[in-house]
């Protein structure tokens, strides 16, 4: 059975699995990321890589290589991790340092490219199709694959996050991404946010009116990508959602009064993600799989 590594990295962990050709995460692992200290996260990348490779029991040659998704911008050719909002690396040589700890192919791309490619292929991998993948966790941003392909610009498309869609100014990701939803109880990192998911649940009435804005944020967003791209398939990831999957119908009464009526066949092409908080690491893990990989 042929393997590889999957490895995604953000802003506040780094997860690590084996994947099977079949996309199957057959071993998993996953480390707080250590994002003030640029030489610190690069050990926890390799202490994550190595977690997986104890756990699995598997050697380097028992691998076909490794896949890597950073989030911002990446130099793929050259194995950079370019610039991230969230990571304290600046054209920092991140292929050539993993091949120097384990030697043997390594792939390197967008965090959210490598998410995106993991749910494409889930759900058949179709080549005659628009596919968009939204995530929303401690960032936002996109990927589109259009016709087998993911469209990329000069190097730096998806960033939704990035954009400013209310009246009142703020990026996207600023208003309404992981730390802003944390903030409405007054805390910071996952546990505040999930603090606040849990009170609007319940109803509180001051997170419930702030996680109204937030909802409409990211309704305004889906909505561009609805009228840029019309796409056949609009699936939402990322912790947010995943570990609050009844976001979907809140989001999709918000768009209801968005879309005008021959658009609203869009609504029933937004779906939740399939592969959940392993999309990343399995995309990850299947871009090596094909065969596309930066020089080893």
């Amino acid at each position: 059975m042929e393997r590889a590594l999957g490895v995604d990295i953000g802003g506040t962990k780094v997860a690590a699995g084996l994947v099977s050709a079949a996309g199957e995460c057959l071993h998993y692992t996953e480390l707080p990321s250590v994002p003030g200290d640029g030489d610190e996260m690069f050990r926890q990348v390799m202490r994550a890589i190595r977690g997986v490779m104890s756990e699995a029991g598997v050697s380097p040659d028992g691998i076909r290589g490794i896949g890597v998704g950073v989030p911002g911008k990446v130099d793929r050719k050259k194995g950079l991790a370019v610039m991230q909002n969230n990571l304290p690396w600046r054209d920092f040589p991140l292929a050539d340092r993993i091949q120097e700890e384990i030697p043997g192919p390594v792939v390197l791309d967008n965090d959210v490219c490598m998410a995106a490619h993991g749910e494409w292929m889930k759900r058949g991998g179709s080549v005659k199709e628009t596919f968009v993948y939204f995530t929303i966790s401690t960032g936002i941003a996109c990927c589109t694959i259009h016709r087998g392909r993911i469209l990329r610009g000069t190097g730096f498309s998806g960033e939704i996050g990035l954009a400013v869609f209310s009246p009142d100014g703020g990026r996207l990701e600023k208003k309404a991404a992981g730390p802003a939803i944390g903030r409405l109880a007054g805390g910071k990192g996952p546990e505040a946010s999930r603090r606040v998911m849990d009170r609007f649940r319940e109803g509180d009435l001051r997170v419930v009116a702030g996680m109204n804005g937030v909802i409409e944020e990211w309704a305004r967003g889906l909505y561009a990508i609805i009228c840029l791209l019309d796409p056949h398939r609009l699936v939402l990831g990322g912790g947010v959602i995943h570990r609050n999957p009844f976001l979907l119908d809140e989001i999709r009464r918000r768009l209801e009064s968005l879309v005008i009526p021959e658009q609203r066949p869009s609504l029933n092409r937004i779906s939740l993600t399939a592969l959940g908080e392993r999309a990343g690491c399995i995309g990850a893990g299947l871009r090596v799989l094909r065969g596309e990989t930066v020089s080893s």
